[in-house]
């Protein structure tokens, strides 16, 4: 089963009425300090489900028990198993302290590590890179796989038949030379992301699909949002 979410934050930023927000969001808590339970409760109140919960950027500078305990309470709060972070000093001590945790339970939460392009210099710096703590934790550790991070030939048939069983949430968007985050059916986008999508449908892929915009591309979001739902369920 394929799930399409919208990114969606709680920051000044956010530019959406709850009352035309989809039913379906990966909630972005890219600041730690924008956590709020009432906004969480607003949410719920207006029956919109939280699929997956992007960690704040700075995680990796936290103390890892605080954050262990930030996701318990995510998940006691709203039910979310996925928590996509990013690849940054220190995510392999954070994996191995989240282990120690996880294992001592039943598989509970997946913790998804986003990919990026090898120049950004991440600790993990390609999708081989995360592969490898997929295989070795299968039940706790998945990839994100962020299409307008992701270098063309991982976009390869055989390659992608390799990522795809590791790969739990897709931020889907397109790009153009440098820029990012555009809507995934741009004309001018560097990647031809309709073929990936119909691919998906077509080996019955199941995770989560969030699209994930710039801002400048914010009033094509609900309308990709309902294009992509109907191709998924068509």
């Amino acid at each position: 089963m394929i799930r399409v979410s919208i990114s969606y934050g709680f920051g000044n930023e956010n530019r959406y009425n709850l009352s035309t927000v989809p039913k379906n969001i990966q909630l972005a808590l890219y600041k730690y300090e924008l956590y709020s339970e009432s906004k969480i409760k607003e949410l719920q109140e207006n029956n919109i489900n939280i699929n997956v919960v992007h960690l704040p950027l700075d995680t990796l500078k936290r103390d890892p028990y605080d954050m262990v305990e930030f996701i318990n309470a995510l998940h006691y709060k709203t039910g979310v198993t996925k928590f996509v972070i990013h690849p940054n000093k220190l995510i392999k001590s954070f994996v191995k302290y989240w282990m120690g945790f996880q294992l001592s339970e039943q598989p509970k939460y997946q913790l998804c590590i986003e990919n990026f392009e090898w120049r950004s210099n991440k600790e993990l710096r390609s999708p081989l890179k995360i592969l490898e703590y997929c295989i070795k934790y299968p039940n706790h550790i998945k990839m994100c796989f962020d299409t307008c991070h992701t270098e063309e030939i991982w976009f390869d048939h055989k390659i992608l038949h390799t990522l795809l069983p590791y790969i739990s949430v897709i931020h889907l968007s397109n790009r153009h030379r440098r820029q990012k985050h555009m809507p995934f059916n741009a004309g001018n986008g560097d990647l031809n992301l309709m073929a990936f999508v119909n691919h998906l449908k077509f080996i019955k892929w199941s995770g989560d699909i969030v699209l994930e915009y710039m801002p400048d591309y914010s009033h094509k979001l609900f309308k990709n949002y309902y294009f992509l739902k109907e191709i998924m369920n068509g």
